[in-house]
């Protein structure tokens, strides 16, 4: 693959032909002695080195593979040269005139495998899950609210969550000097007064005003399908803002038939609810650890993540955060590459970091969301990937990756630390007009921020003293490069690269893989990387046109699939191409009980299709031949010339 993609860059710059050898020997010289690690880890992170420096403006020596100096004289890297060259001067300052293309096929060369799905040796599970505990212990201790003896009631959330200003957490990480407290602490009341109006936009939380279901993920009562309608337990502090009796069954005389069957004892650890850690695939350099929520708290953090995502998408918070739509991060990046005036930042392990006294203060002045963040959270978790760390974790951070609100919460409470610390520099008082003029200039996406440059120190500040970690290798504010929601831009381009995850290997799963890949290089107009990874499919992949949605690879000269075998359907008078296909099917286990009606109400099927219920088993994808019409890949016919 490695070798495609230099024929791309060679085709681009014909020139670096011998430039180009020299780097494909040194290349092959470092794997035979390190490994396919060089691909997956020291190239990577050669291209975050690149990526600072285009920065910076300048570039500096790192001592990474692969970076050792051409010449005393020249600080540009021996492998690449030709490609450093045409960015940067041999003193290393970054060109005013650079080539941008050069900056892509850099990083498209370094970047090429960031992705790829490898697994994690058990050592680096192990250090993941260290981090994860040493980074929760760290945190302050829970308030008494979040606690199963703390007190709900509106009173005890006023007396406990009465603004960051003069919260006891906070004002003991304000910095010594009196101009730089003063200048906290005006964005700590900054703080207070977006906060109230988030809280304003997104109105009273009422359970029974937004749907309950379940997610996609596993729960942590078993491992496998398992009949997420039918509970093993509803917790009091479930029950105390979600009434089984009104919202866990389609009717009162179920639950009142089921009721002892439901209660829990919880007189151990064990027999508490809790999560279930889970390590899944992220890079060759770690794994992503999230945990299986209880399914009763999963069904009701999925309420409250309906009320977040209806209530974002129809106020003004849409003009800043977008739950399902990373675009407005996107456009902005670009912008700021071009013209210097907006920063992303990213942040560490930023859902590991978000406390609850966070949570209280951003929203005390809605004390039914907050009722129901409390009661649905897991407060401990299960994890037995690390004999170090004790088995059952109490959390001190708000929640984990796999609870559904996680997402939601943090997103906002960024988006209020933002819009606060931008107001507090422009020394700006927070009102709906004001903030409303932020838009274009801040927006949001988990933990991907886009902030202006004028205020991303102060920004920074205000995240380490709320607890939060910003990762400065990601995080850009000078230069003409930035990052952020999947689009890398410099300049103005998008210098993005397509990614390889893996080979294909026969399996249903790898043809998708592998063909979307294929067509990814095939869009960044990588035409040699594009064909080599279609050479290694089956031969009955066909050639369709790019909005098409058959499965196949994509084509912008309307190229023919001669190999593949035609018919005409006379029964629906159509010309049809005989193509691989992928299909899912997916079995289901009747269950003995009647919570198939509750499972048929959430899941609302189409009155005239087809619908079962029960416990739906692991998706199975194969692979197999069938006929498709050739409107549907809409590439020119062979005799005819035209579009069919």
């Amino acid at each position: 693959m490695y070798l495609a993609i230099f024929a791309d860059a060679l085709y681009a710059y014909p020139t670096l032909g011998a430039e180009f050898e020299k780097d494909l020997a040194r290349l092959q010289g470092l794997v035979e002695r390190r490994g396919i690690r060089v691909y997956l880890e020291d190239l990577p992170a050669v291209g975050k080195h690149l990526d600072r420096c285009l920065s910076n403006g300048e570039y500096k020596l790192s001592g990474l593979p692969l970076t050792k100096r051409y010449s005393n004289r020249v600080v540009i890297p021996k492998f690449l040269r030709g490609l450093y060259l045409l960015v940067f001067d041999e003193t290393g300052s970054l060109k005013e005139d650079c080539d941008h293309q050069a900056v892509y096929f850099l990083r498209q060369i370094l970047f090429a495998a960031k992705k790829a799905t490898w697994p994690c040796s058990p050592e680096k599970i192990e250090n993941e899950v260290l981090e994860f505990y040493e980074v929760d212990i760290s945190l302050p201790e829970v308030d008494d609210f979040w606690k199963d003896e703390g007190s709900t009631s509106d009173e005890a959330i006023q007396e406990t969550y009465n603004g960051s200003c003069t919260s006891q957490v906070y004002s003991t990480r304000l910095p010594d000097s009196a101009r730089e407290r003063s200048v906290m602490s005006t964005l700590l009341a900054r703080f207070d007064r977006v906060s109230n109006l988030v809280t304003s936009a997104l109105g009273s939380y009422d359970p029974g005003q937004w749907r309950f279901r379940h997610g996609p993920g596993a729960v942590s009562e078993v491992t496998g399908p398992s009949n997420k309608y039918s509970w093993k337990d509803w917790p009091d502090r479930l029950e105390s803002v979600f009434p089984v009796a009104d919202y866990g069954f389609h009717s009162f005389c179920v639950w009142a038939d089921r009721y002892d069957t439901i209660q829990g004892d919880g007189g151990s650890a064990r027999d508490q609810p809790y999560s279930r850690m889970v390590a899944v695939p992220k890079s060759y350099s770690k794994p992503r650890l999230i945990a299986a929520e209880p399914s009763a708290h999963q069904w009701c953090q999925q309420n409250v993540w309906h009320y977040f995502g209806r209530r974002c998408k129809v106020t003004w918070i849409n003009e800043f955060i977008r739950f399902r739509d990373q675009t407005l991060n996107q456009d902005l990046c670009i912008r700021g590459s071009l013209d210097g005036s907006l920063a992303t930042v990213d942040l560490s392990a930023a859902s590991d970091r978000v406390t609850c006294h966070f949570v209280g203060q951003l929203f005390r002045s809605n004390p039914n969301l907050l009722r129901a963040l409390r009661a649905s959270r897991t407060h401990r978790v299960q994890q037995n990937l690390n004999r170090k760390v004790p088995e059952f974790v109490e959390l001190r951070k708000f929640s984990t990756m796999g609870n559904a609100c996680t997402f939601p919460v943090e997103s906002l409470g960024f988006l209020v630390i933002a819009i606060a610390s931008v107001l507090t520099t422009r020394k700006l008082q927070a009102t709906t007009k004001n903030v409303l003029a932020l838009a274009r200039e801040v927006a949001v996406f988990g933990d991907d921020v886009v902030i202006p440059v004028d205020s991303r120190e102060l920004f920074v500040r205000a995240l380490e003293m709320f607890h939060f970690k910003v990762n400065d290798r990601k995080s850009f504010w000078t230069g003409r490069f930035r990052e952020s929601c999947g689009v890398d831009s410099f300049a103005g381009t998008v210098v993005t690269p397509a990614y390889w995850k893996s080979p294909y290997d026969g399996k249903p799963e790898s043809l998708a893989t592998s063909v979307e890949c294929s067509n990814n290089f095939y869009k960044k107009f990588m035409l040699h990387t594009a064909r080599y990874v279609a050479s290694t499919l089956p031969w009955n992949i066909p050639m369709v046109e790019q909005r098409s949605g058959v499965l196949g690879l994509q084509s912008r000269s309307g190229l023919l699939n001669r190999r593949l075998r035609r018919r005409w359907n006379r029964w629906l008078q159509r010309e049809e191409l005989c193509v691989a296909s992928l299909i899912a099917t997916q079995h289901k286990v009747q269950v003995s009980d009647d919570s198939a009606l509750l499972q048929y109400f959430t899941e609302r099927p189409d009155p005239f299709a087809k619908w079962t219920s029960g416990v739906a088993q692991r998706p199975r994808l194969r692979t197999r031949s069938r006929w498709v019409s050739m409107s549907d890949i809409s590439l020119k016919d062979a005799e005819q010339g035209e579009v069919v």
